[in-house]
């Protein structure tokens, strides 16, 4: 005979106790999920302190009806299982990091279940790691970027950023299976790529296009946060300490620089046209001139 589960009683549940609560019944829900569509542990820990525990820990009273059917609703909106094939990614927004942004870009915008590498050239570069494991420390991303800062620090001047390509891992078959291929972060340095940028020849079935779109969307809401979220540092940074003429100089400079990367992301995706990109680009660009 089946033991019964132990009732939890969660209205009497506080602080770590009902944090630990929330965490341990959003991980037996993502446990249902299909092994590639599942959230890691540093995903499930945002959602909880970020969505889940803010809520509740206001509440008179909790459910565990409530509760359940805040989880089910986050587990309900996981991607489409496509999002863990790099080849059903949209390269609009693997496009134009800045390469101080990359671990950001890698937590915030990319799934929980993608076979990454970042490749800088002579400023190193990792190996292939999957970002449901990933650690700004761990996987070698930070050396590499100080490493960047450095050189631009001692040449004074530089415009450096990452694209990210899919590429086929060695020895693998080009043939569609995700397990295949991973995404490669390629630094560019004024434009100048650092490492071999070409992306794997393949193309998928134009019967894949529907799917195509629903991690082209996924990836939009996650970009979209991201650049939420860059807004509001900036915005405090700004009230933290009055600039100097040199420094607001360089704020419009970069500024500038965002939106032409912002514009090459549209291009890319085809929403603009290459005159309308060409014509808002020299409009941005003359500004610099002022």
């Amino acid at each position: 005979m089946p033991t019964r589960k132990k009732r939890v009683n969660v209205s009497a549940l506080k602080g770590l106790k009902l944090y630990n609560f929330l965490l341990k019944r959003l991980g037996e829900e993502n446990a249902k999920k299909p092994k590639k569509q599942r959230l890691g542990v540093a995903s499930r820990r945002e959602i909880v302190s970020k969505q889940l525990y803010p809520k509740f820990k206001k509440a008179d009273k909790i459910s565990l009806t409530e509760i359940s059917k805040d989880i089910s609703g986050i587990v309900k909106k996981l991607p489409p299982s496509e999002i863990c094939n790099p080849l059903y990614l949209s390269e609009a927004y693997l496009a134009f990091v800045e390469y101080y942004e990359i671990d950001n870009h890698i937590r915030t915008v990319l799934p929980d279940c993608l076979d990454v590498r970042v490749n800088a050239g002579s400023f190193g570069k990792t190996k292939i790691f999957n970002t449901n494991s990933y650690t700004y420390y761990g996987d070698g991303v930070r050396k590499i970027i100080e490493n960047i800062r450095k050189e631009l620090e001692d040449n004074k001047s530089g415009i450096a950023y990452f694209s990210g390509v899919v590429k086929l891992k060695r020895g693998k078959a080009n043939d569609g299976t995700p397990q295949n291929y991973y995404v490669e972060y390629v630094l560019f340095i004024n434009d100048v790529p650092e490492a071999d940028d070409n992306p794997v020849d393949f193309d998928l079935p134009k019967k894949e296009k529907k799917k195509v779109d629903e991690v082209k969307d996924y990836l939009a809401d996650r970009f979209g946060t991201l650049e939420k979220a860059k807004r509001k540092r900036k915005r405090q940074a700004k009230k933290a300490q009055p600039k100097t003429e040199k420094e607001q100089k360089q704020i419009a400079t970069t500024e500038i620089r965002n939106a032409i990367n912002a514009l090459k992301r549209l291009l890319k995706a085809g929403v603009i046209t290459k005159q309308q990109f060409e014509q808002q680009k020299a409009a941005l660009t003359s500004l610099k001139k002022k």
